[in-house]
């Protein structure tokens, strides 16, 4: 019996809107290095990306209509990354960057402000925590990709070819790299194979890196600080110094 316990409490930890909306982003993440890898990989990239913004969605308010609005933001960002494909714009490029980073920043701040507006510390808690760090460094990977395109001079590549958008493999290539530098920022690992070239970059770094440490202060100190308020709490009703009458 206990050697089931383990496992159908992680299966647990995957259900909820929180829960789905952890297992699409982490199911994106797994599969950024196959971005690269040929054309066979585009529509298993691209349902993960649409999960993540029907899931993103879903969590922030659950139900039909989100549900829907989800469904339509991801056909609207397959719609112009397929013109992106096609015609390899700047300013078709831009307006997907953009699609994402308007999405992904008002469900982190939303879902954020969820977190720390709870009373207590339960699973959907450490869900949506764990979806907001996530959430976080694929806003910074855009943002990154944001400076990237609109000042090519922005980092600069240590090992391999330099970045570049002018054709589809180059575009998936320059993505995976932000992304990576993106987490290992936000991990503080330090790798990948980007460096920041200039002021704004280098400040995009640092604030990425700030943001991690603060958030994990402040949100791990709460639920902390929840869990043993509600422990307190617990034994002074266990014991009846909490009660009404136990003055007299």
């Amino acid at each position: 019996m206990s050697l089931h316990a383990p496992r159908s409490r992680i299966l647990v930890a995957t259900r909820g809107k929180f829960g789905y909306l952890l297992v699409a982003l982490l199911a994106l993440l797994a599969s950024t290095p196959i971005m690269v890898e040929g054309r066979a990989w585009k529509t298993l990239i691209a349902l993960f990306v649409a999960g993540v913004l029907v899931a993103g969605l879903y969590a922030v308010r659950p139900g039909r209509h989100a549900f829907i609005a989800g469904l339509i933001l991801a056909s609207v960002e397959f719609g112009v990354g397929r013109l992106v494909a096609a015609h390899g714009s700047r300013g078709v490029l831009l307006v997907q960057i953009f699609l994402w980073i308007f999405a992904l920043t008002y469900v982190t701040t939303t879902i954020l402000e969820w977190v720390l507006g709870e009373p207590e510390v339960t699973l959907e808690t450490l869900q949506a925590a764990f979806c907001v760090y996530l959430l976080l460094g694929l806003l910074w990977a855009y943002l990154f990709a944001l400076m990237a395109v609109l000042d090519p001079a922005s980092f600069q590549v240590v090992n391999g070819p330099p970045l570049g958008w002018v054709d589809a493999d180059a575009r998936r290539l320059g993505f995976l790299r932000f992304f990576v530098f993106s987490y290992a920022t936000l991990t503080g690992t330090g790798r990948g194979d980007l460096v920041p070239a200039n002021p704004l970059a280098d400040m995009g770094a640092s604030l990425e890196a700030m943001s991690a440490q603060v958030y994990l202060a402040v949100v791990i100190a709460r639920l902390v600080g929840l869990q043993a308020g509600r422990r307190a709490n617990s034994r002074n009703g266990e014991d009846g110094s909490g009660s009404p009458g136990s003055a007299g």
